[in-house]
């Protein structure tokens, strides 16, 4: 108590100014006397001439809570436009599958890939459409730009399809532009092989490969890609052509499973075959083969 005393006693004069300051600037802010008005109005604009020369100095309490405020409104929006861009996606792939069933007079069954899969360098894709749905072992995927691969497993509510980007399948295939035949052959990387194409075939880049009659499993005239590379190598037969699918397989989400089978005793026939080529211990020859091939069309 005696030090507040003691340093009123020592700073009276300063004291007594700043009081006597305070008092009356409230006085004349607050007073209608008219011969002040004109001093109010100096000091009322001097105030506000200090406050606006100061407001450049940044306040981080309100920067703080701003920043927080745009971070929050930023995720929102970015949130936002994904979602947007997705539905557009979608709806873009579903028209185009759309006009597929237009153009076409086969029933499709329109799914979408939940899953993905690869084993030893073969490819499969998982739908969510199952035997509820209307789809066979046999039947063919595809999107509205081409081939995609064949249903080999159905449960009620999915079924499992086996890409054509898969080293063990192999699908008979024509030029559109000509008709030559050949093998399309998944070898790895992004493209596929076009085989047994003699050097004197006319095959051309930008050519497009479609199925043929010829397939047990896949309909006739499906797009499957374009010709984008024809060589002939020193000492071979054969030409070596290179074809880049038209379909997408990486970014494939929405596909169509024709509700077709080209000929199913033709594709149970050859289920059997393989299924008695998996039981053998040793690669059966080309003649063990036809004999099998041959035991298992007299049943």
């Amino acid at each position: 108590m005696q030090r507040i005393i003691d340093f009123v006693v020592r700073y009276r004069d300063y004291i007594t100014l700043t009081a006597l300051a305070v008092i009356s600037l409230s006085l004349i802010s607050l007073g209608d006397t008219n011969k002040i008005g004109g001093f109010r109005t100096v000091i009322i604009g001097t105030v506000g001439w200090i406050q606006n020369l100061f407001a450049w100095i940044p306040n981080p309490v309100a920067l703080q809570s701003e920043n927080r405020a745009l971070r929050e409104l930023n995720l929102e929006l970015s949130s936002e436009v994904i979602r947007m861009r997705q539905a557009l996606l979608e709806n873009h792939n579903l028209r185009e599958l759309l006009e597929l069933k237009k153009r076409q007079a086969q029933d499709y069954i329109f799914a979408d890939v939940v899953g993905k899969s690869s084993i030893e360098m073969r490819n499969y894709i998982i739908v969510d459409r199952g035997r509820k749905h209307g789809v066979e072992n046999g039947m063919s995927a595809r999107t509205d730009a081409g081939l995609v691969g064949v249903v080999i497993g159905v449960d009620n509510n999915f079924s499992l399809i086996e890409s054509i980007m898969n080293p063990n399948v192999k699908v008979s295939a024509k030029i559109q532009r000509n008709g030559y035949n050949g093998l399309i052959v998944w070898e790895g990387g992004e493209d596929f092989l076009m085989k047994n194409m003699p050097k004197s075939f006319d095959v051309k880049p930008n050519d497009l490969v479609v199925t043929t009659t010829f397939s047990s499993k896949y309909p006739p005239d499906i797009p499957i890609g374009t010709v984008t590379d024809v060589r002939q190598e020193t000492g071979e037969l054969f030409l070596r052509v290179k074809v880049k699918p038209l379909v997408s397989f990486p970014t494939l989400e929405q596909l169509a499973i024709l509700k077709y089978i080209p000929n199913k005793e033709i594709h149970q026939l050859i289920q059997e075959v393989e299924e008695t080529l998996k039981k053998r211990k040793a690669p059966p020859t080309r003649e063990e083969k036809l004999k099998i091939f041959d035991n298992q069309k007299k049943k």
